[in-house]
């Protein structure tokens, strides 16, 4: 038979439940006392003056391969000084990818010190500028369109600047230079300037000869012209390149020779 509690024993078991609960309490009020005082601190810590980014020595740059700190910081455009807090990392980085020589970039704000953390993936210049009659631009150009002067590229870059030159009117770009770079980059025939003034006659001087592609079409087209110019490499063999003055490929599919204007006549490529 089971021995029945005693009173004194249940009022004994009740204070100790009631004492215990009174523990568990306590330590939560303690709890979020603490967290209370920590995040207060936090947030007293992080408004005070110092947590700004005041000079732009603050915003600290990797990966960068061809492009200059200094450009970089400029592309950003922060006004200091600017509370770090303020600053929205997403649209920091928007702000980058609109500029064609970052293919990527991930921003983060650190507060001990405070600064900003820019890693990004750049792109090399590929061509020279030439405007007009100038040939000592230092004005370059990327695959996607950026023009940049030599001074926005690291020292290290300016080694080893392409020597492919683009050739632009005094005013205006080449629209289609992105895909017209991507035809020409891989083909086996040097391209040495890409004669852009004319967006209805893009002309190429290659190491085979001056080339005429006309209007500048899909990449598609372009490909195939380019195709075309590589299978014609010979084709001086088979005339007299003085009487040439450019090979037509405005149809890849019916390639010819155009002649200087004393005469007019094209006839058909001798394969």
């Amino acid at each position: 038979m089971h021995q029945t509690a005693s009173k004194e024993q249940l009022n004994q078991r009740r204070r100790q439940l009631r004492q215990q609960q009174r523990i568990r309490v306590i330590k939560s009020l303690w709890r979020i006392v603490c967290m209370s005082g920590i995040l207060a601190g936090l947030v007293w810590v992080v408004i005070q003056p110092n947590w700004t980014l005041s000079k732009p020595e603050q915003v600290q740059i990797e990966g960068n391969q061809y492009l200059s700190d200094r450009t970089i910081r400029s592309m950003l455009a922060i006004t200091y000084p600017q509370p770090i807090l303020e600053l929205a990392p997403e649209q920091l980085k928007a702000r980058l990818l609109e500029r064609g020589s970052i293919a990527s970039a991930r921003i983060d704000r650190l507060l001990l010190p405070p600064r900003l953390l820019v890693q990004i993936q750049d792109s090399p210049p590929v061509a020279r500028i030439v405007r007009g009659e100038s040939t000592q631009s230092s004005i370059f150009i990327d695959e996607r369109g950026l023009e940049l002067p030599i001074s926005s590229y690291r020292p290290t870059v300016w080694r080893s600047l392409p020597t492919l030159q683009l050739l632009l009117p005094l005013q205006g770009t080449c629209p289609n230079w992105t895909q017209i770079y991507q035809a020409i980059h891989p083909s086996p025939v040097a391209v040495g300037m890409v004669d852009c003034r004319n967006s209805q006659n893009l002309i190429l001087q290659t190491e085979i000869g001056k080339v005429k592609l006309g209007a500048v079409g899909a990449k598609s087209r372009l490909d195939r012209q380019m195709q075309q110019l590589d299978r014609l490499r010979d084709w001086q063999k088979h005339t007299s390149p003085a009487e040439v003055e450019m090979l037509d490929l405005e149809n890849p599919d019916l390639p010819k020779l155009q002649l200087h204007p004393i005469d007019p006549k094209s006839p058909p490529i001798v394969n």
